[in-house]
């Protein structure tokens, strides 16, 4: 099966011809580039509002920071405003403590901006999570486990965290990241890859960093498991794990925002929920954070 696979692949390729892409800067257009996210139960932050710039140019990456531009968060169900101010200290934009986000409601983020003698505009909605996503730690497997431990019948043991999902929500990201991770901390002898330190110089951050989800998933449920394989542990020390409980918009950027080349050469925007001269997302999601550790 493989090999009819490859060579459907191979027939695809061929009949595309070589890929050839042409970028040149008569095709660039400025734009207003958006990341933000609104979580219930908070004042809205971090909200960072950039712009674009001409493929081969070299700016000031503070140059491309809009500290001017018109941002503001409506409630739309009930009309409330709140217009956002720049913070310094952040490089984003943030609104008043008394504006504060809330569970399962509808919010349009509305931005305006001066790029390079064109008054630009660009408008987002997002739907915030309901109220229900819970970590239960009691049933969790998430303190210090040796790598690979075994249990009583052989089996190796994997650590497991056990959560509420939130209603309508059918998708959830696990950030996994090794605290301690170093050249003195990986894990050579793993089953599974041989690594010397010339490819750790290569995939470090790609080691240290892991990156999972669920989607579809039964969102009426009363508990979903999910366990964290011995292949996204490749560091003996401390790992941080943050569960998200993100909204359609969050699922889509973070499911298409890399794979934006396809095999033929063409290239193809990351699915964004924009409407007028903006590129980027504007989400939300509900999140918790948790800690666990391997040792030799």
């Amino acid at each position: 099966m493989k090999k009819y696979l490859l060579a459907i692949v191979s027939l695809l390729l061929v009949a595309c011809g070589e890929g050839t892409v042409e970028i040149g800067t008569e095709q660039y257009k400025p734009k207003i580039v958006v990341e933000g996210y609104l979580t219930p139960g908070s004042s809205i932050k971090g909200i960072r509002i950039t712009r674009n710039f001409p493929i081969n140019s070299q700016p000031n990456p503070f140059d491309l920071i809009l500290k001017n531009a018109n941002v503001k968060v409506t409630e739309i169900e009930t009309g409330i405003t709140e217009l956002l101010s720049y913070d310094d200290s952040t490089f984003s934009f943030e609104g008043s403590n008394n504006f504060v986000i809330k569970y399962n409601k509808s919010y349009r983020l509305t931005v305006e901006a001066e790029i390079d003698g064109h008054r630009l505009e660009a408008s987002a909605v997002t739907t915030t999570p309901a109220k229900g996503f819970e970590v239960i730690r009691g049933e969790s497997v998430l303190d210090s486990m040796k790598y690979r431990q075994k249990e009583t019948d052989n089996n190796v043991k994997n650590f497991k965290v056990v959560f509420k999902p939130s209603p309508g929500t059918g998708f959830y990201a696990f950030s996994i990241v090794a605290l301690d991770a170093s050249y003195s901390t990986f894990i050579y002898d793993n089953p599974y890859i041989a690594v010397d330190s010339s490819d750790l110089d290569e995939n470090f951050d790609n080691l240290r960093n892991q990156l999972k989800w669920l989607q579809y998933i039964n969102s009426s449920a009363e508990k979903i498991e999910y366990e964290i394989e011995w292949l996204d542990t490749w560091f003996y020390g401390r790992y941080r794990l943050i569960i998200y409980a993100g909204d359609e918009n969050f699922r889509r950027f973070l499911l298409t925002h890399s794979n934006v080349q396809e095999p033929d050469g063409n290239f193809h925007e990351p699915l964004m929920n924009f409407e007028g001269d903006a590129m980027g997302v504007f989400g939300s999601y509900l999140a918790d954070t948790l800690y666990f550790k391997v040792l030799k």
